[in-house]
């Protein structure tokens, strides 16, 4: 199994917390991304749309006039706890680590 680059992770952790918010076309989460600084077109958002699919970590319903509508799903909920855990651990962990090297010295 190829290991998914940051770039990749860090766009799952945006859509997760973004469907999570609302649920929202490909044009809206481009939008939204895009207002958080992450400059993503459809063909660089569709295969990780279709994985997070395959991993059941979010749904797509049909809604006309709209085209897909993408939304989380229990799936996407854990998976989305399990990073932001993740990167609780990251922020405490670099923090404490950084104030026992200073005690140290």
């Amino acid at each position: 199994m190829k290991t998914p680059s940051l770039d990749r992770i860090v766009s799952r952790l945006y859509i997760l917390r973004l469907v999570q918010s609302s649920p929202s076309t490909v044009f809206n989460l481009m939008e939204r991304l895009r207002e958080r600084g992450i400059d993503k077109n459809i063909r660089a958002l569709r295969p990780i749309l279709r994985s997070l699919m395959m991993a059941r970590s979010i749904s797509a319903e049909l809604v006309e006039g709209n085209g897909r509508v993408y939304s989380i799903t229990d799936a996407g909920r854990a998976e989305l706890e399990t990073y932001l855990s993740h990167l609780d651990v990251l922020k405490t962990g670099l923090s404490s680590g950084t104030e026992d090297a200073d005690e140290r010295a």
